[in-house]
């Protein structure tokens, strides 16, 4: 994945860039290989009928909803429709995954593993094929709407990171599914930035590594951030937090604003940060938008609070 390290960096967006549909496939190829194995790996590692965090669920039904199986192929359909030009048939996602989950209720770990070998290999079989650069930059559906094939593509990272986390035991997740998952978030988040013709650049600070994007009306570039760099210098609206908290912000898991004003996800210039509202206001389906958007708006309204957040930030 490109990447760009030093104090200062200058993250420009492309004129035409996509994000990572504009990146080498390969690499993308690499980042949705690492969170596919890394999660495939944990139907051998973990208890399949303990619970997981979604209420009625257990692991073996989250594990089991993310696969290939009969009932639901990944990705073939979606690259098909993008090939064709066809428009998508619409998708009841809760009945398909109930579908999937009842006719797997009693699967095998191998069997498992198996099938989310089987969704990784359907996005390794477009990331790595002539499609992936003639067709990778055309938009495709999403649950976000429609962004760049290859985007929805590796959007799938972070599906793979919440639910991992959903799974595991807390501080148990594998790491590269983690990057993997934050990488995905910040290029989608991108990829609605341009959508709202903002212009803007954010980057998401983790243990595990940075991501940086730099984003307008014309199009947006996302990058992997050196870890040498200096958050409290860079200067731009940022976000500085475990990987798993970052998640959990993301898709609703836990409140955003509790993170915040706990410290667990410190905030790097907050009215820079609050510029991405607009962005998530035009998005009523983004997975934990809600919860985002209110937090956004409590911030936004409590300008003490902005204030006492600013400094915490500053002095830590």
């Amino acid at each position: 994945m490109p990447s760009v390290s030093g104090d200062r960096p200058q993250l420009r967006p492309e004129p035409t860039g996509r994000g990572f549909a504009s990146v080498d496939p390969a690499e993308v190829a690499d980042l949705v290989t690492a969170a596919w194995d890394g999660v495939a790996e944990l139907a051998h590692r973990l208890d399949l009928d303990a619970p997981s965090r979604l209420p009625g669920w257990t692991v073996r039904d989250v594990l089991v909803h993310l696969g290939s199986w009969p009932e639901h192929v990944r990705f073939s359909r979606l690259v098909d429709d993008v090939r064709l030009g066809r428009v998508p048939e619409r998708d009841d996602v809760d009945a398909r995954n109930a579908l999937v989950v009842a006719a797997h209720a009693d699967a095998a770990p191998a069997d498992v593993a198996a099938a989310m070998a089987r969704a990784r290999d359907g996005a390794l079989a477009f990331l790595t094929s002539p499609d992936a650069e003639r067709l990778g930059r055309e938009p495709a559906e999403s649950p976000v709407g429609p962004i760049p094939l290859t985007c929805v593509v590796a959007a799938s990272a972070y599906e793979l990171a919440v639910h991992a986390l959903d799974v595991c035991p807390p501080g148990d997740a594998p790491a590269p599914v983690l990057h993997a998952g934050v990488g995905a978030l910040v290029d989608t988040t991108g990829a609605l930035v341009a959508r709202a013709a903002l212009t803007t650049r954010f980057a998401v600070f983790t243990p595990l590594g940075g991501w940086g994007c730099s984003g307008d009306g014309d199009g947006w570039t996302t990058l992997a951030l050196g870890t040498s760099l200096n958050v409290d210098e860079l200067g731009w609206p940022s976000l500085q937090g475990t990987a798993a908290d970052v998640l959990d912000a993301a898709s609703g898991r836990r409140p955003a604003l509790q993170l915040v004003l706990t410290r667990r996800l410190r905030l790097g210039d907050v009215p820079g940060l609050l510029g991405l509202l607009p962005a998530l206001e035009s998005v009523p389906g983004l997975p934990g938008g809600k919860a985002l958007r209110a937090a956004a708006r409590t911030l936004a309204r409590t300008g003490w609070m902005v204030g006492r957040i600013g400094a915490t930030f500053r002095s830590s």
